[in-house]
């Protein structure tokens, strides 16, 4: 099935380009979605038209996903606080919708938390790596520093066998 691409699809082809996809995967998801349409005669023609217009748009999007990214690449190291445990492990895991809000409030820019990825799970303190995607062709890669806000003890009581024989003495009396 021929289509022409609507919107830049991720290891397909970017807007206007003209591919050949599997008919189910075009009618199933290609089509309903929005991101493309069959590459009929007419579509052909309007295509060539608005090429141009296809790659400014384009163009500005990227240009805009740049500046974000040295917006981002300022902030150099991003240092989280979190309460931990006496073993380092974080209570409750840092998520990427916490990086996005985090984003947000130091730098002004908008990052949906899906486009952000994590090698690793959040939950110990430690340095970690976040890949912010911008768009197709700009990716960001950021450090990310957790420290403890506090440090929660945890009390475990260890009773000796002295102490279980003590109790025995003391409940036989």
């Amino acid at each position: 099935m021929k289509l022409i691409l609507k919107k830049d699809v991720e290891s397909l082809g970017e807007a206007g380009d003209m591919v050949k996809v599997a008919d189910g995967y075009g009618r199933n998801y290609l089509l309903p979605q929005g991101y493309a349409e069959l590459a009929t005669d007419g579509a052909l023609r309007n295509r060539d038209k608005n090429i141009a217009r296809i790659k400014a748009k384009a163009e500005k999007l990227h240009q805009e996903a740049v500046d974000k990214s040295n917006i981002i690449q300022s902030l150099e190291v991003i240092t989280l606080q979190a309460k931990a445990g006496e073993n380092d492990k974080l209570f409750g895991a840092i998520t990427t919708k916490k990086l996005s809000e985090e984003l947000q409030e130091r730098t002004g820019v908008d990052v949906d938390r899906r486009n952000i990825s994590l090698d690793n799970p959040i939950n110990r303190l430690g340095e970690y790596k976040m890949k912010v995607k911008l768009s197709s062709k700009v990716e960001v890669v950021l450090p990310i520093n957790v420290v403890a806000s506090e440090v929660i003890i945890e009390e475990t009581t260890v009773v000796g066998e002295k102490a279980v024989v003590e109790a025995a003495e003391i409940v036989e009396e």
